[in-house]
């Protein structure tokens, strides 16, 4: 019998909490809708940078390192920070992020806003931080993959 056939009170802490999230994630919709749950999961993943914090640092590449740094420790897979001086827009590739099965728009980005916040929070940690920048998804994001960008809004 494999860990997913076990009966539940003897199943790995990781599909126990699987299937706590799937049914969250499914309330949290039903009675929030999306733009409520979308600024919820924002608020989450702002306090979660709190409890993540970023050393200051003075490089792009160093500021990817941190982060990357910090998403091993939680297996959230990883990130690619791509400046676009032109645009004046900081472009945010997020790899391998965790699932909730199909849940969200595209399918499997359900805790998509969640790294909105995230990121917001740990650039808000760094020096020279703008206020009225603001990370949002862009329409290339697809399931195993968002695409943000960091601007002003």
């Amino acid at each position: 019998m494999d860990e997913s056939e076990a009966p539940l009170g003897t199943q790995q802490p990781v599909v126990q909490w699987r299937l706590f999230l799937r049914a969250l994630a499914e309330e949290v919709d039903t009675l929030a809708g999306t733009g409520d749950r979308d600024d919820m999961l924002r608020g989450v993943g702002r306090r979660m940078s709190r409890m993540m914090p970023l050393p200051a640092v003075n490089s792009l590449a160093s500021l990817q390192m941190e982060m990357n740094d910090a998403l091993q420790m939680v297996g959230w897979g990883e990130v690619e920070l791509h400046l676009s001086e032109p645009d004046r827009v900081l472009r945010i590739v997020h790899n391998n992020f965790p699932r909730i099965g199909s849940l969200g728009t595209p399918a499997g980005q359900w805790l998509s806003a969640l790294l909105e916040g995230l990121y917001d929070g740990w650039f808000a940690q760094q020096p020279g931080n703008k206020p009225s920048l603001s990370t949002r998804r862009m329409d290339e994001s697809e399931a195993a993959t968002v695409v943000m960008s960091y601007a002003r809004r």
